[in-house]
């Protein structure tokens, strides 16, 4: 390639770093620069792959490599032995007879044609790897490991430039939405539970109920961080039962519990995010946070007194059966009232009706 070739290429490498909908066209270019068959971008660990963009590459191959073939790549396992920035070919890292043996190369590489393949890991970030991919039909010489070389800088500060633009999309996006109208201890978490924002009050909240572990949230004493998980995996598969939920969150004795409200994100931020959110997670603490009065809850919402005195259980966040067992009355009387709660409210579901009475009294004591 010429320089003025080359400048292009770059030129829209920073194009994808400012509109990461960009990177499938910039990857197609970046193969026929490299006279390859396709060209990707990856972030990937030892075991995972959250994220794959290889636009030529058929989409059940695709799903498979994450899903399955990832740990076999021969290719991979070398490569990210070396330090980050070193372009290597297969040829490079291993004979030809030891690739050409792998389960991975006989099932996954050659029924696409993919039968040499150049890479190098661009960087590495909160554990995992971003990597640069280019498989071909022939083997790759020392023009095509040069212009790899000279490319493999602009990608990694286009990438660069994706997580941070991201991640400051994300924050901007939760303050604007929750910090501004919620008083409350705020978590904005991955599908993994992974803690990727947290506001001032939520972070008053770790050793109190709360703890990480290698960034990933745990909660309570008896067991409750699998529920937690199970309903944030829910949120992030969109599944119909993941409109998220509420865990009430043990600190021992004779410390209330907390009360978690799970509600999946809306919105997702640029898919080349590692981390992408999946649900945010909004904390009562009854030590600190009185519970709304009954009065103003039937005059904000026009409730009678029984769908008060429900509606300031619900609160608690431990379910109908418990906020019917203690005003004393029948889980089949909870349900009808909650039924004309919701009505009343126009929510549809016992988490919206959370959700709208703490924005609500937020706003309230935000108010004065």
């Amino acid at each position: 390639m010429n320089q003025d070739e080359v400048l292009s290429l770059i030129d829209a490498i920073y194009g994808a770093a400012a509109d990461p909908a960009g990177w499938p066209a910039v990857l197609q270019r970046l193969a026929d620069a490299f006279g390859a068959g396709e060209a990707s971008l990856s972030a990937v660990s030892e075991t995972a792959v959250p994220w794959l963009a290889a636009p030529r590459t058929d989409p059940e191959f695709l799903a498979s490599y994450g899903v399955y073939y990832h740990p076999l790549n021969l290719f991979w396992q070398k490569t990210s032995r070396l330090p980050i920035g070193t372009v290597s070919t297969d040829a490079m890292v291993m004979p030809r007879e030891t690739l050409e043996g792998s389960e991975f190369f006989n099932d996954w590489s050659r029924p696409q044609g993919y039968l040499s393949v150049m890479g190098a890991t661009l960087l590495v970030e909160d554990g995992w790897r971003v990597e640069f991919v280019v498989p071909g039909k022939h083997e790759f010489g020392v023009e095509q490991l040069k212009l790899y070389t000279a490319l493999a800088p602009h990608l990694t500060r286009a990438v660069q430039l994706n997580q941070r633009l991201g991640r400051t999309d994300m924050e901007r996006a939760v303050a604007a939405d929750a910090l501004d109208r919620f008083a409350q201890a705020l978590l904005v978490v991955d599908a993994n539970s992974r803690v990727l924002f947290a506001n001032r009050a939520a972070n008053a909240l770790f050793g109190n109920g709360l703890s990480l572990h290698d960034g990933v949230l745990r909660v309570g004493l008896n067991g409750e961080t699998a529920e937690l998980r199970r309903i944030v995996g829910a949120c992030a598969r969109g599944e119909s039962a993941g409109a998220g939920g509420h865990i009430a969150v043990s600190r021992g004795l004779d410390r209330a519990a907390l009360s978690l409200l799970v509600i999946p994100t809306r919105g997702q931020p640029p898919w080349l995010m590692a981390y992408r959110p999946c649900a945010m997670i909004f904390i009562a603490d009854p030590e600190t946070s009185p519970a709304p009065d009954a009065v103003y809850l039937q005059r904000q919402f026009k409730l009678t007194p029984a769908e008060a005195a429900l509606t300031q259980e619900l609160i608690e966040g431990d379910g109908i059966a418990a906020a019917a067992d203690r005003i004393g009355i029948a889980v089949a009387t909870a349900r009808a009232q909650l039924r004309s709660v919701l009505a009343k409210t126009g929510t549809g579901r016992q988490a919206e009706l959370v959700r709208l009475v703490l924005n609500s009294l937020n706003r309230l004591r935000k108010d004065g």
